[in-house]
Parts: C-alpha cells; sequence; structure tokens
C-alpha cells in the first residue's frame, strides 16, 4: 500500500463519516478504503478509528494523528503546484459535481475549455442528479438549473435556459405538425421525469397560459434520453434549448409551436413569465471567491453564451 493512499483515505473517512462516502471521493471502492486505512494503522502500531455496522470516529490516537495527516497533504498539493509553475498563476485541482444531462451535454466540455486555458489545473467532474454535500463530496463547487433549496451554499447565477418543444422530422411528417397546445392531444410524447411535471406542459401565448395533459407511454429521469428517443422518431419532447441547439442544427430534430412560450415551474415570477430557467453556481461560503473557482466560472459563462448563439 502507498503510504500517501492511506493518509488520503485515512482524511477522507474523517471528513465524510464513512468508507462507503470516502470511497466515492476518492474514486476507490469501499472495501478498498477500508483496506487503506488499516494498512495505515498496521504501519503505525495504533487504532485510528473506532468502526461500527453504523458508524465511524476518531480514537484518541486518530484525533491526535489527524491534523498531521491534513499536513502532510497540504504540503504535497503544494508540492504538485509547486512543479507546474504555470504563467497564469493557477494550478491544483477543482472538484465540481452538476445533474447528469447538463453535466454530459455541458459542463464537460466547459471543463476541457477550462483546462485548456489553464494547463496547470485539473477538474475532477462528478455527475449526480442528486444534490451533493459539497464539504463532504470535497467539492469545490455544484453547478445547478433552478433555485435550489439549500440557502447555506454561496450561489450565484451563471446563465439560464428556455424550454422548447421539437420531434423529429419523420415524426412530424407520419403524424403532423401541432400549430396550437390543444393540437399535441393527437400525440405522442416521451417525457423526462426531472420536469415538474413531466406530463402537463404549460405554454403563454401573450397574456393567456394554456396547460395541456399530453399523452406518451415513455418517462425517463434523463433529458439525454428523451432526446435519442425523439430522434428516433418515436414522439415529442420539451427539452432545454442549450441541449437541443446542436441536434437542431444537424437537423436531426425541429422545433414547434415556436408561436408560445414554454413555461416551466420556477419560483422567480419574472423568468416564469419569459419561460427561463436560471443555471447557478453554488460553493461552501469559504470557496466562494477563491480564485480557481473565478476563473471556472468565467469560463462557463462564456461556454454558455456561445451555446445559445450570444458570443
Amino acid at each position: 500500500m502507498d503510504y500517501v493512499d492511506g493518509i488520503r483515505t485515512f482524511v477522507a473517512v474523517v471528513e465524510t463519516g464513512s468508507f462507503t462516502a470516502a470511497g466515492e471521493r476518492l474514486g476507490i471502492s469501499n472495501k478498498l478504503a477500508s483496506k487503506y486505512v488499516a494498512a495505515l494503522e498496521d504501519r503505525l502500531g495504533r487504532a485510528l478509528l473506532y468502526r461500527t455496522t453504523r458508524s465511524v470516529s476518531l480514537t484518541e490516537d486518530g484525533e491526535r494523528w489527524l491534523p498531521y495527516a491534513r499536513n502532510v497533504l497540504v504540503s504535497l498539493e503544494a508540492a504538485d503546484a509547486a512543479l507546474d509553475q504555470p504563467a497564469n498563476g493557477l494550478s491544483g485541482r477543482l472538484r465540481i459535481t452538476s445533474g447528469t444531462t447538463f453535466g454530459e451535454l455541458c459542463l464537460a466540455d466547459a471543463a476541457q475549455s477550462f483546462i485548456d486555458t489553464y494547463p496547470g489545473m485539473r477538474v475532477d467532474l462528478v455527475l449526480s442528479d442528486e444534490m451533493k454535500d459539497l464539504v463532504a463530496g470535497g467539492f469545490d463547487l455544484a453547478v445547478r438549473i433552478s433555485v435550489p433549496r439549500d440557502s447555506s451554499y454561496k450561489m450565484a447565477g451563471i446563465g439560464t435556459i428556455t424550454s422548447q418543444i421539437a420531434a423529429s422530422p419523420g415524426y412530424l411528417e407520419a403524424h403532423g405538425t401541432p400549430q396550437r397546445p390543444d393540437d399535441l392531444a393527437d400525440h405522442q410524447a416521451i417525457f423526462d421525469l426531472n420536469d415538474d411535471p413531466p406530463r402537463r406542459w404549460r405554454f403563454r401565448d401573450g397574456k393567456k397560459e394554456k396547460v395541456v395533459e399530453v399523452a406518451g407511454r415513455l418517462a425517463v429521469n434523463s433529458a439525454s434520453a428523451t432526446i435519442r428517443q425523439a430522434i428516433a422518431g418515436h414522439g415529442l419532447i420539451r427539452a432545454p434549448d442549450i441541449f437541443l441547439k446542436p441536434h437542431l442544427a444537424r437537423g436531426d430534430l425541429v422545433t414547434v409551436l415556436d408561436d408560445f412560450t414554454v413555461r416551466d415551474r420556477v419560483r422567480d415570477r419574472a423568468r416564469d413569465r419569459a419561460g427561463e430557467r436560471a443555471i447557478h453556481l453554488l460553493t461552501a461560503p469559504s470557496a466562494f471567491r477563491s480564485d480557481k473557482v473565478q476563473a471556472f466560472t468565467s469560463v462557463l459563462r462564456q461556454h454558455l453564451a456561445r451555446l445559445r448563439g450570444r458570443a
């Protein structure tokens, strides 16, 4: 076992509260995390952790040794950064979490642009539709669509998305093109379970609002999966504009009902009227003004603007 692996795993277990969570942070199994800590304890000749089936806690020796273990990791990161010495002064690791579809279709490209711009940086991008605890997960930031409920994090709006209705040219040729929301009664849709609610589509025409119950037999908790099914000709979808844009450019999909604003349930009334949802960047208060977070925010804003054709 690498001595540093043991130290890093021990600190992760303490900070996250379990071997499973520590393994998720480090990208290893909980069994391997347990093995690393056990080997470290063997090397030191001391038990560092009390273990039960439900919890992990520090022994007296573990409490004394923890600050030294943390100092070792800080020193190693500083040593790695010193070797890079990038011209722009940014180096180290940026750890990000995001929803799966947004991460796959948007954030991964922004992360690549970031490390191309800052060669001394490396990025860990963890995709999950469950909101992660930033501190326990060791994350510098999270990117989420719509307003999160946890007010303990610092939050900054970095852009907006709007939803559109789209289908494949083949589907529309076979089933006709809806001209008004009421025409959706004659169509099938593929639903994204992340929408609220998925089967009730809201539209605005001037000052009038229309809510339509749309028929469909397939619902998936992934916008990218609904897009694939729509391209295959299986029905209409409601999806964010930035996800649809490359498929519209290739002609795989076309939008319908463009004369109507597609509305999503959001808390901001002005954005609700405009059919917009906000994209938020969240950080722990201590990380909000860090240079690497600010630099990534700038890159992500530019990337989102390009996706929406504003840059």
